[in-house]
């Protein structure tokens, strides 16, 4: 299914949630432009590192996945949470609008 995202643009700024494989220690937070880190785990039994935050546009978001990958993580998803006015995942379950 495709998802329509009329609100979405590459420019504007948006809430992103990044996950990586590992433990990423919150002192990093500063340098991912104030994103908040978090620790899970995946199937309870990986560390997971979520990332969550504003980023001013896509070339931000860019910057900070190519950053991750720099330092050797292994990204394991990046989801736009909020964009513009359009509340994307209300509830990280589903979109609010979907073709």
């Amino acid at each position: 299914m495709e998802k329509y995202r009329p609100d979405s643009c590459m420019f504007e700024p948006a809430t992103y949630r990044i996950g990586i494989l590992g433990t990423l220690d919150k002192q990093w937070s500063d340098y991912y432009g104030g994103m908040t880190i978090e620790h899970e785990s995946v199937l309870n039994q990986y560390p997971m590192t979520i990332l969550t935050g504003s980023l001013s546009d896509q070339s931000a978001l860019v910057g900070v996945i190519n950053s991750l990958y720099n330092i050797g993580c292994p990204i394991l998803l990046v989801e736009c949470v909020e964009a513009g006015v359009l509340r994307i995942f209300p509830d990280l379950e589903g979109d609010d609008v979907a073709l």
